[in-house]
C-alpha cells in the first residue's frame, strides 16, 4: 500500500544520508587538503629556520647520536656544496641529497618522504616527513572534525521523523472521524487548524457530504411521499375489489369492474410518474446528444393533437426553423409532452394553447402558452414540487409532471419561468436554454 508517511520519510532519510556523506568525503578531503598545506608550511619554516645557522661542522654528526626514537616526525639534513653532510636531526635516517630546491618526493624502502629543499649561501637544507606521518595526521584531524556530523546526522533523522509524524497528525484525525461516522451522518468535517495542503480535501468532502445529505433527505421525501400517494389508490383498489366479490348482478359487476379499472390505469400512471421523476434525477447518468429541439417539439404536439381535438382545444405550433441543442432526447419529449398535456388539461373547451420556438444570440426559448385560469402568483413556485396540486384544481393527474419538468430543466442548465397572457388570461411556461457560441447547448456533467 502507498504510504505518504513512508514515501517522505523515504525521502527525507534519502536525501539527509546523501547529504551526510556528501559532506563527510567533501570534509575529509578539504581536511586533508589544508592539512597537506600545512605539513608543507612546517616544512618550508623549518627549512627557512635552518639557514641562519653557522655552527655546521662534522664533527657535530657523531656528537648528535642516534636520535631516531624522538617523536618528532620531521627529519632536517644540512649539506655543504661537495655533497658532505653537516648535520641530521635523525642521523639514522639517511635522505639523498637533491639539488632542486622546493618540494618533492623521495621514495626509499621505508615508504616516500615529503622533501622540502632551500639551498642557502653554500649550503644545502633539507626538511622531510613521511607521507605515511602526513596521511596519519591528516586522517586523525579528519575524523575529529567528522564527530560532530555523526551526533548530527541520527539527530536531524530523528527530528525529520517527529516533523512527519506530526504534520500528518490532522490527516489522521481527520480519518478516524470518518471512519467513526454511520451512513448517515452528512455533518461537515470539522476544518479548524488543519494545514491549508489538506484543507482543500476537506472542503470538497464537505461539499460531497452536502450533497450526499440533500441526496438522502431527497429521497426520504420521495419514498414517504410515494407511498403516501400511493397509499390512497391502492386502498381504493381494495375496496372495488371486495365490491366486485359482492355485486349482486352483472350490472353491477361490470360497474364496479369499470371503476376498477380506473383505479388501476390512475395507480399505474402515478408508479410511471414516479419512475420518470427517478430517470430524470439531475445526476442520473444519461448521455447527451446532439439534436433537433423544434422537429422534437413537432412531434411531441403531433401526437398530443388528438386529445387537443377531443377537448376542443385550438393546439398550434411555430417552430419551423431547426434548432440545434445538446440534450437528452427522450428527457426533452417529456419536457415538452408535460408542458402541453397539462395546458391542454387544465385549458377549457374553446381555448388555445400555443408552442413556439425562438432563436435569441444566448439561448434558446421554448414557450407554451395557454387560454385556461391561470396559475396564481403564490402557487408558482410550489407547483413544482412533488404531489403538489393547486387548491380547487379538478384535472385529474399525480402531481408528478411538472415536478418532472423542473428535473429536466436542472439537468439541462435551463431556467424556468411562469407568467401570465398580455390580456392576464392563461399561464405562459417561458424555459431557456443556452447556448455556446457555434448555437449547440453546453455538455452538462454528468
Amino acid at each position: 500500500m502507498n504510504s505518504i508517511r513512508k514515501n517522505l520519510l523515504t525521502w527525507l532519510l534519502t536525501g539527509l544520508a546523501i547529504a551526510s556523506l556528501g559532506t563527510g568525503i567533501a570534509t575529509y578531503l578539504k581536511t586533508q587538503e589544508e592539512v597537506g598545506e600545512m605539513l608543507d608550511y612546517e616544512l618550508r619554516q623549518i627549512a627557512y629556520s635552518m639557514q641562519h645557522s653557522t655552527s655546521f661542522i662534522p664533527s657535530q654528526l657523531e656528537n648528535l647520536g642516534d636520535s631516531s626514537t624522538d617523536d618528532n616526525d620531521f627529519v632536517v639534513q644540512v649539506w655543504d656544496k661537495s655533497g658532505s653532510l653537516l648535520y641530521s636531526s635523525q642521523p639514522s635516517v639517511k635522505l639523498p641529497q637533491t639539488s632542486a630546491q622546493g618540494f618533492s618526493i623521495i621514495t626509499r624502502y621505508d615508504g616516500d618522504w615529503r622533501v622540502f629543499s632551500l639551498i642557502s649561501g653554500g649550503h644545502i637544507i633539507q626538511a622531510a616527513q613521511t607521507e605515511v606521518d602526513r596521511w596519519e595526521t591528516a586522517a586523525n584531524l579528519s575524523l575529529r572534525m567528522l564527530i560532530p556530523l555523526a551526533v548530527l546526522v541520527p539527530s536531524l533523522a530523528l527530528l525529520a521523523w517527529i516533523a512527519v509524524k506530526k504534520s500528518l497528525a490532522p490527516l489522521a484525525r481527520v480519518t478516524a472521524e470518518v471512519e467513526q461516522r454511520n451512513a448517515f451522518a452528512m455533518a461537515p468535517i470539522d476544518s479548524h487548524a488543519v494545514p491549508e495542503e489538506i484543507l482543500p480535501l476537506l472542503i470538497a468532502l464537505n461539499r460531497l457530504l452536502s450533497r450526499l445529505g440533500e441526496s438522502l433527505v431527497s429521497q426520504r421525501r420521495f419514498v414517504a411521499d410515494a407511498a403516501h400517494e400511493l397509499r390512497t389508490p391502492l386502498t381504493a383498489l381494495s375496496l372495488q375489489a371486495q365490491l366486485v366479490e359482492q355485486a349482486e348482478d352483472s350490472t353491477e359487476r361490470n360497474v364496479t369492474v369499470k371503476n376498477l379499472r380506473q383505479g388501476i390505469t390512475r395507480a399505474s400512471h402515478v408508479v410511471s410518474q414516479l419512475l420518470t421523476l427517478a430517470r430524470q434525477d439531475p445526476d442520473a447518468p444519461r448521455p447527451f446528444a446532439l439534436l433537433d429541439l423544434a422537429a422534437l417539439a413537432r412531434q411531441v404536439v403531433g401526437e398530443l393533437a388528438p386529445l387537443a381535438d377531443f377537448r376542443r382545444i385550438d393546439l398550434g405550433i411555430n417552430a419551423i426553423q431547426s434548432e440545434l441543442v445538446n440534450g437528452d432526447e427522450e428527457a426533452l419529449r417529456i419536457l415538452i409532452g408535460n408542458l402541453v398535456d397539462n395546458a391542454i388539461r387544465y385549458t377549457p373547451q374553446g381555448g388555445k394553447v400555443d408552442v413556439t420556438l425562438s432563436n435569441d444570440n444566448s439561448y434558446l426559448l421554448l414557450k407554451v402558452k395557454d387560454t385556461g385560469l391561470g396559475i396564481p402568483i403564490d402557487d408558482r413556485q410550489r407547483i413544482f414540487e412533488r404531489f403538489y396540486r393547486i387548491s380547487g384544481n379538478e384535472a385529474p393527474g399525480s402531481g408528478l409532471g411538472l415536478a418532472i419538468v423542473q428535473q429536466i430543466v436542472k439537468r439541462h442548465d435551463a431556467i424556468i419561468e411562469i407568467t401570465t397572457g398580455e390580456d392576464r388570461t392563461g399561464a405562459i411556461f417561458s424555459i431557456r436554454f443556452p447556448k455556446t457560441e457555434n448555437g449547440e447547448m453546453p455538455q452538462t456533467t454528468l
